[in-house]
């Protein structure tokens, strides 16, 4: 097994904070547990207090196999869709951390591109493509 093949498969922890001026019609938790196989390892972080106020029950905790990102993905994205609302992605992966911002403008696809990007980039410093030879 090769270490990308090792990277993949390592689990990763995403902290999703969905933002909205009003309560939204159907819940990003609830959104995403319509999924069985995200129902185990999606979580509220709330648990009724210590975060920001207004914010403690909107924080989601997820720890996933990286395999599962593109339909946690996609179900994000036609969530912030149809809410008209932004979300941002915090997503740890071992010591690496990344952070992206969903939109209404934003694409499934590019968004599992950018946060795999950015996770190797991290993990992998020198390799950068933007480094100077």
């Amino acid at each position: 097994m090769t270490d990308v093949d090792s990277a993949t498969r390592q689990p990763v922890r995403l902290t999703i904070i969905p933002r909205h001026r009003q309560p939204p019609q159907v819940a990003l938790l609830d959104w995403i547990h319509r999924r069985p196989e995200y129902r185990p390892a999606v979580r509220s972080a709330g648990g009724g207090g210590g975060g920001r106020p207004g914010f403690s029950d909107a924080v989601i905790i997820a720890v996933l196999a990286q395999g599962l990102l593109p339909g946690l993905f996609n179900l994000l994205q036609s969530w912030v869709d149809q809410q008209r609302t932004e979300a941002s992605i915090r997503i740890q992966s071992g010591e690496t951390e990344v952070e992206l911002q969903v939109n209404g403008r934003t694409d499934a696809a590019r968004l599992l591109t950018q946060a795999t990007e950015a996770l190797r980039a991290v993990r992998e410093p020198g390799d950068l493509p933007d480094a100077p030879a």
